[in-house]
C-alpha cells in the first residue's frame, strides 16, 4: 500500500500553463480540458502515454514523483525489492549490471530483480496458447490476442475501443506477474518498487497497489542517485559477489522494450512447446506495431472477425519500444538504446529453465478499468456549436489544427462536453479581434488610419477622411476605410508613418503638423516593425480639440510641476497655490464651456 497520499500520474502546474494548446495536439486521446485558458487533464479519460509532459513547452505537465514514497518504504524496515526494466541498458550510461545493483543496494533496497523475468513467465504462457491455438481466453469469439503488456495501450482499448476490449491477454503484464512472482519467492511482506522508463507503470501500480508499491522512472533514480553522489566509479567500488539479479538473471523476455521484442521472446518458448509434427506447422500470424498514434491507425475499423487464422498483436504507445519511454533520463539517440537493448537482450538464455518456469505465479488479471462513456450529439447541435466559433458554413471549417483539435467538428463536440472554449478557435479570434478593432476605430471621434509599409491605407476611419479635408471625405463615402489609397497624397505627416515602420526607426511619434491654417496632432505607433503603422489624428485648430488640447496640456502642466511645486512650496508660500490654482481655474472654465456647449 501506498505510503503518501499521490497525485495522479500526471498533473499539471497552473501557473506554467499558457493557453498553447500543444498538449491537447499531442494528446491522442484528447483527455484535457481547457478552464479559463488553462489545460487541465481529465484522469478518467488519461492513458498515461507522457506526450503532453514530453511536449509541454514551458513544463506545465508533469508527471508525479514517487521518490519519497519509496523512501518512506526503505526507512519503515520492510524488506524491499526493485523490479529493474531491462530498457536500464539503454539509458544508464557508463552503468553497468553490477554497478546499478551495488547503486540501489547503497539506497537500501534488498535486492534487484529483472522486470523482464515476469515477460518471460507470460511469454511462455502465451507460447503454450498460440502453439494449441487455444485462443479462446482472449475473448472466446475469435483467434485474436492483443498483448496486455504495454499499459497505456491496455487502457486506450479498455477505455476508448471497448469492442476489442474482449481480445486483449487476459495475461497480467509483465510488472504485475514479476511482482506476484517477487511476492511468492520472498514473502508477501515485500514491497516491490518498478524503476523504468513508463509513466503509465506508475498508474498501474495505482490500480495493482496491493501488489506493487510503487513506480519510479529512470529519471527520478538518476536525480535520486545525483543528490546521493552515487555514481559510476564510485558505485564499482561497492560490488560484491552478490551483486546480481535475483534470483536469476531473465531470459529473451529482456526483448519486450522494443518493437517486436515480445514477438521474439514468445517465439523462442514456441520453439520449446513444439513437441510433435502435428502442430509444428501451425501458423500464427503476428502483427508488432509502436506508436500510440500508428496503432490507432491500425486498428481503425477493424474487425477481429475478419482475419482468417491466428493472429497475435505486439502494440506498444512509445514509437520504437519502452526504450524511448517517456520516463527515461538520458538523450541518446534512438538506434544507440535500441542497440545497446539488443546486445544484452542477445547474450540471456533463450528460455527460462524448466525449475524456475514451474515456480510461475497466477499469470490471469483482469485490468480494472471501464469503456467511457459517449455523449451523441444531433446534427443541429453540433452546426449550433460551431456558429458559436463563427462557422456557418464548410468554408468557414478550415480544420487549422490551432485548438489542438484534428477538425472544427471535433471542437464542436468538445465545446458541447464543456471540454473547450470558444477562445481556442484562431479564426474565432481574429475575427472577434478584428471586429474590436473596428468598432474602436469607427466609433472613436479622433481620426485613425492603419498603413502598410508602402504606406497604402489598409484602413480608416471617417473622421480621418473628414480632418484629411472635403476631397479625402468624398472618396470615403465612395469607398468606407480607403482601402489602398496612397497615404503621401492625402496627409502632409505620412512620412512619420514612415520612420516609425522602419526596423530602427521609433516606436511611436507624437508631434504637431502645420498644414495651411490647420494643426494637426498626430499619434503614430508601430504595430508590426518592417509591416504596419497606426495613427490617431486631431485637427487641433478646430474649436472642441483646441478646448481638450488645452486641458490636456494645462493637466499635464501640473503633472510635471508638482514635484517641484512641492519642494518650493514653502519659498513661494501662497504664489505655488496660486500657480496651481489658476491651472485648475483653466481646466475648469474649458471643462465648463464644454459643459455648456454640449447643453
Amino acid at each position: 500500500m501506498s505510503l503518501l497520499k499521490k497525485k495522479a500520474p500526471v498533473h499539471t502546474v497552473y501557473e506554467k500553463c499558457l493557453d498553447c494548446y500543444k498538449c491537447i495536439r499531442m494528446c491522442p486521446v484528447k483527455a484535457i480540458k481547457v478552464v479559463k485558458g488553462q489545460a487541465h487533464i481529465m484522469h478518467d479519460r488519461c492513458i498515461c502515454c507522457g506526450r503532453c509532459v514530453t511536449n509541454c513547452p514551458t513544463q506545465a505537465k508533469r508527471y508525479r514523483s514517487d521518490v519519497e514514497t519509496v523512501k518512506l518504504l526503505l526507512s519503515g524496515g520492510k524488506k524491499t525489492i526493485v523490479s529493474l526494466a531491462p530498457s536500464f541498458v539503454s539509458d544508464l550510461p557508463g552503468w553497468t549490471s553490477e554497478t546499478i545493483i551495488a547503486a540501489l543496494k547503497k539506497l537500501g533496497f534488498s535486492a534487484v530483480s529483472e522486470t523482464a523475468l515476469g515477460a518471460d513467465f507470460v511469454s511462455a504462457q502465451i507460447a503454450r496458447e498460440l502453439c494449441s491455438h487455444d485462443l479462446t481466453k482472449s475473448g472466446g469469439k475469435s483467434r485474436l490476442m492483443i498483448s496486455s503488456a504495454c499499459p497505456a495501450i491496455v487502457a486506450y482499448i479498455k477505455l476508448y475501443k471497448p469492442e476489442l476490449a474482449p481480445f486483449v491477454s487476459p495475461h497480467a503484464s509483465p510488472l504485475l506477474t514479476h511482482s506476484r512472482f517477487l511476492h511468492s519467492h520472498y514473502g508477501k511482506e515485500t514491497a516491490v518498487v518498478f524503476i523504468g522508463p513508463c509513466f503509465a507503470k506508475k498508474k498501474e501500480a495505482d490500480l495493482y497497489e496491493n501488489e506493487i508499491d510503487a513506480a519510479i522512472t529512470f529519471q527520478e533514480l538518476a536525480e535520486w542517485l545525483e543528490k546521493e553522489r552515487i555514481t559510476p566509479e564510485s558505485a564499482a567500488n561497492l560490488v560484491t559477489p552478490d551483486c546480481v539479479f535475483q534470483p536469476r538473471r531473465s531470459a529473451k523476455g529482456a526483448f519486450f522494450p522494443i518493437e517486436n521484442g515480445e514477438i521474439t521472446a514468445f517465439g523462442a518458448y514456441m520453439s520449446k512447446a513444439i513437441s510433435n509434427a502435428a502442430n509444428a506447422g501451425n501458423k500464427i500470424d503476428t502483427i508488432s506495431t509502436s506508436g500510440i498514434r500508428a496503432v490507432k491507425r491500425l486498428l481503425a475499423g477493424f474487425e477481429p472477425e475478419a482475419i482468417e487464422k491466428p493472429l497475435f498483436l505486439e502494440l506498444l504507445a512509445c514509437s520504437g519500444g519502452c526504450i524511448n519511454g517517456p520516463g527515461m533520463s538520458a538523450s541518446l539517440p534512438g538506434i544507440i538504446r535500441n542497440t545497446r537493448l539488443q546486445s544484452y537482450a542477445g547474450t540471456a538464455d533463450n528460455t527460462l529453465d524448466d525449475s524456475t518456469l514451474s515456480k510461475s505465479p497466477l499469470i490471469e488479471t483482469n485490468y480494472p478499468l471501464n469503456a467511457l462513456p459517449i455523449t451523441v450529439y444531433t446534427e443541429q447541435e453540433i452546426a449550433e456549436a460551431l456558429q458559436l466559433v463563427g462557422k456557418s458554413n464548410l468554408d468557414d471549417r478550415r480544420n487549422c489544427g490551432s485548438c489542438g483539435y484534428d477538425t472544427c467538428r471535433d471542437l464542436a463536440v468538445a465545446l458541447l462536453n464543456g471540454w473547450a472554449e470558444k477562445s481556442m478557435c484562431a479564426s474565432y479570434m481574429r475575427h472577434l479581434a478584428s471586429q474590436t478593432a473596428n468598432g474602436i476605430m469607427k466609433s472613436t471621434p479622433s481620426g485613425a488610419v492603419i498603413v502598410n509599409k508602402e504606406l497604402l491605407i489598409i484602413d480608416c476611419n471617417e473622421p480621418f477622411a473628414r480632418i484629411m479635408g472635403e476631397e479625402t471625405e468624398k472618396l470615403y463615402a465612395d469607398k468606407p476605410g480607403l482601402e489602398g489609397a496612397d497615404l503621401t497624397k492625402i496627409a502632409p505627416f505620412a512620412s512619420h508613418f514612415k520612420s516609425v515602420i522602419e526596423p530602427n526607426g521609433p516606436d511611436q511619434v507624437q508631434c504637431d503638423v502645420r498644414e495651411g491654417k490647420k494643426i494637426f496632432h498626430i499619434k503614430v505607433f508601430a504595430i508590426e516593425k518592417g509591416e504596419t503603422a497606426a495613427g490617431i489624428v486631431d485637427d487641433i485648430t478646430e474649436p472642441r480639440v483646441r478646448i481638450d488640447k488645452t486641458v490636456e496640456r494645462a493637466q499635464e502642466v501640473i503633472k510635471k510641476n508638482a514635484a517641484v511645486t512641492q519642494q518650493i512650496a514653502f519659498l513661494l508660500g501662497e504664489n505655488a497655490a496660486e500657480s496651481e490654482a489658476i491651472l485648475n481655474s483653466i481646466i475648469e472654465s474649458y471643462t465648463a464651456e464644454e459643459e455648456d456647449h454640449d447643453a
